[in-house]
């Protein structure tokens, strides 16, 4: 009897316990069968509807991105070759400064003035150089070797002008900047080929082994003043295509 009212005991106890179980179990498929049903009736109204639109935002942002890209990379292009231009510029003034040196060197004397440094103490200081004749020939192992190196650097130097003026007209610049650039540019172009010309006079003047000094001297002056001018013409070139970097990037960043 007391099994049998235990066993009745145990299964009243735990006849709720199962209930719960059975409630609980039945809630969860309920609620499985409805998220079942949900993921059923979108898949079918992906099916049933028209195939949405392609996104093309990121094509025409690329498209965008594109020109950009472009433009950029002919300014870097631009402000290289002009950089390279700078540095041609540098080595033909050095070379001609040498070369004038070489031709101009005249016997000198030293100009001295009397001091007087304590009492009956005078000594005598160098105040100037003063030349004592003309200047005297020129050491043609020294004529040769800086002419030999001038050819090449003005030869260096009107190819990445070339390059420079070739690229800038395709560069994409906008045409307020082109208006800019126009009248700078004719003047390079003047100028180096005035230097061109000026260097085949200077040739003539220097296959030795006599040379006029003077004449030497004036063409040497003459090419300098030249390279002088490209050089104040390259500068607002430079800054002109520097600035419209700069507005490139700022346009980029605002996008």
């Amino acid at each position: 009897m007391n099994k049998i009212l235990n066993f009745g005991y145990i299964s009243l106890k735990t006849l709720p316990i199962s209930l719960l179980c059975l409630v609980s179990i039945y809630a969860h498929g309920g609620l499985s069968s409805a998220y079942a049903d949900t993921q059923l009736d979108k898949k079918t109204e992906s099916v049933n509807s028209p195939p949405a639109s392609a996104d093309t935002t990121p094509a025409a942002s690329q498209n965008n991105t594109q020109p950009f890209k472009l433009v950029a990379s002919k300014v870097e292009i631009s402000l290289d070759q002009l950089k390279d231009v700078g540095f041609d510029l540098k080595h033909v003034l050095s070379i001609c400064g040498h070369l004038y040196d070489e031709v101009m060197i005249c016997p000198e004397t030293v100009i001295t003035e009397p001091e007087m440094i304590g009492p009956g103490v005078v000594i005598n200081l160098p105040v100037a150089l003063q030349p004592t004749g003309p200047p005297k020939p020129p050491r043609k192992e020294r004529v040769d070797l800086l002419m030999s190196e001038i050819r090449p650097v003005i030869t260096l130097l009107t190819k990445n002008a070339d390059e420079f003026l070739q690229d800038s007209q395709v560069a994409g610049f906008p045409e307020p900047m082109q208006a800019k650039l126009e009248p700078l540019i004719k003047k390079w172009v003047m100028y180096a080929d005035d230097v061109y010309a000026k260097l085949l006079k200077l040739e003539a003047l220097t296959p030795g082994p006599t040379y006029d000094n003077y004449a030497i001297a004036d063409a040497i002056k003459a090419i300098r003043e030249d390279v002088q001018q490209i050089d104040e013409v390259r500068r607002p070139i430079y800054k002109l295509v520097q600035e419209e970097g700069k507005r490139l990037m700022a346009a980029q960043s605002d996008q």
